[in-house]
């Protein structure tokens, strides 16, 4: 736990009462109270400082990870609000041509790319395994689905994503009319048991620098342009999955 240190300083005018410079222990008192802060300062950093040896990793660790393509939110005609059906979180959301989705599939997929542990399912493997289903008269919840899902591919947890809103930008890099908007949900779910071990969202209408200055991360990534949409959607994909990266133990070396 990062311990915080606050000094506060009582300023007077004129000399004390004796008519000496006040002392602590044969020091100056303004000597004495740098030297003291110095003192406090560094034993807060020796107890921030982080043991030796294992690193621990918030997740258990996976073999294989089912990578869904990112599914769209169906809005209901006349609404402009979605709710995630695994966390309850509430977005302002849009009517989704099915390129939108494709568009933030092909990000999420480039991204796993380098990771074995990742395995991108098709759209037309989704689809046949949901024609399965279907076929048998199954039904079930959304996890359970998602289970089964990751079962069929011998994976130890799902990643499912949805798409709530996908609003391209009108305008260029330099200047919009209407900002690009984006939206999404994403969930890490174990196969075995349906528990959610991780989630992560991204809810994003991008402003320009003076509206939203203290938003440096986003604005070091993006630079000082205005973003498409898919550019958005990357940078929000890329985001989370830096976190989950962080969350997750590598596997052992062969």
């Amino acid at each position: 736990m990062m311990t915080q240190i606050h000094a506060s300083y009582r300023h007077e005018t004129g000399p004390p009462a004796s008519g000496k410079p006040c002392r602590l222990d044969g020091l100056p008192l303004r000597l004495a109270v740098i030297v003291l802060t110095c003192v406090l300062l560094a034993a807060g950093c020796a107890s921030r400082k982080q043991p030796t040896g294992q690193v621990q990793y918030s997740l258990p660790a996976l073999k294989l990870i089912a990578v869904t393509p990112v599914d769209r939110a169906s809005i209901a005609p006349g609404l402009h609000k979605a709710t995630c059906s695994l966390s309850d979180e509430v977005f302002d959301a849009n009517p989704l041509p099915p390129e939108t989705s494709e568009a933030v599939t092909r990000i999420l997929f480039d991204r796993i790319s380098g990771d074995s542990r990742f395995v991108p399912v098709s759209e037309g493997q989704c689809v046949a395994f949901l024609d399965a289903l279907l076929a048998e008269n199954v039904r079930t919840s959304q996890i359970r689905l998602i289970q089964a899902f990751g079962r069929q591919f011998n994976a130890d947890a799902v990643l499912y994503s949805k798409l709530f809103r996908y609003q391209e930008r009108i305008g260029s890099d330099y200047s919009v009319a209407s900002p690009a908007s984006v939206a999404f949900s994403m969930h890490l779910i174990r196969v075995i048991d349906g528990a959610i071990l991780w989630r992560s969202s991204f809810d994003k209408t991008q402003q320009s620098f003076s509206q939203n200055i203290f938003d440096y991360k986003f604005y070091r990534q993006a630079g000082m342009r205005w973003l498409t949409a898919s550019k958005l959607a990357e940078v929000g994909i890329t985001n989370a999955l830096d976190d989950l990266m962080k969350l997750l133990p590598p596997l052992p070396e062969k």
